[in-house]
């Protein structure tokens, strides 16, 4: 399945409709942004960007905003759009498949996984994006991507592997002063137990992952899924002879990576 409709437009609409319905719904009440944002445990500021479409409230804060508000289910009704809206169209079918699963493997060519991103690196990726996002997508699309970050540090902590082409480590994105930032923040997220990354190096002549990234998701069920990508374009596959293809693909490019233990000690070079 590929992704090609207009879910961007989409998101967009939900999030300006929405926005327009919580100011409405707080005139009714006859609050000010101030006093909302004092119940929800917000600056009026935020009350006044989420009415703005310029930033994406969590599920709780619309539930609990619902509440206050007496929208009776208006506005908990927008929680799946918005949580679309967190994503680019073509990435949403990997980050609701992310929320559930196992465990989960990736192969990346250009640049830092999205989970290892700080909000920085995050944002320099996002803006050299062509054409180039309003400032309010590029705070959703960062915003979204620091989010998933979550599946980290979950209660159930299920085990997540990188590996990353060298190039893709050493490219400064952002500048020098991010670069070692990323860099630093990386070893930390190595320190957690269920996280591991390898290197792949480029002196390496060939492997069988050449055609570009990708991501291998074991759901509860205990079936594999993976998720391939590029130019903006997405493809959740599922059939099982297409997914174990991509599982040996992986498994030997395990082999032909850094170890994990040299793989932390290039990454300590990197961070100066």
């Amino acid at each position: 399945m590929v992704n090609t409709d207009g879910g961007g437009e989409r998101a967009s609409v939900a999030l300006r409709v929405f926005g327009g319905q919580l100011k409405l719904f707080r005139e009714l009440a006859e609050l000010s942004r101030e006093e909302l944002g004092r119940r929800l445990g917000y600056a009026s500021h935020t009350i006044k960007s989420y009415e703005l479409a310029q930033r994406i409230p969590d599920p709780a804060t619309v539930e609990r905003a619902d509440e206050l508000l007496g929208a009776n289910g208006v506005l908990r009704a927008a929680i799946p759009l918005l949580e679309e809206a967190r994503y680019p169209p073509f990435f949403r079918d990997l980050a609701k498949l992310e929320r559930n699963c196992v465990g989960r493997c990736s192969y990346e060519t250009l640049v830092v996984p999205g989970l290892l991103q700080t909000k920085d690196y995050a944002r320099a990726v996002i803006e050299s994006h062509v054409p180039a996002h309003s400032d309010g997508e590029t705070e959703r699309l960062v915003s979204g991507r620091l989010e998933r970050q979550g599946l980290l540090t979950r209660e159930d902590r299920p085990p997540l592997h990188f590996i990353v082409e060298q190039c893709a480590l050493e490219r400064p994105i952002g500048g020098r002063k991010v670069h070692r930032e990323q860099m630093a923040t990386v070893l930390e997220r190595l320190q957690l137990r269920n996280v591991s990354l390898q290197v792949m190096p480029t002196d390496a002549a060939e492997h069988p992952c050449i055609d570009g990234p990708l991501v291998l998701v074991e759901m509860p069920e205990l079936r594999m899924l993976g998720y391939v990508e590029g130019h903006a374009r997405s493809q959740l596959v599922s059939d099982r002879k297409e997914v174990g293809d991509l599982v040996r693909r992986y498994g030997m490019i395990r082999t032909q990576a850094l170890s994990t233990g040299e793989s932390i000690k290039f990454i300590e070079k990197l961070a100066g």
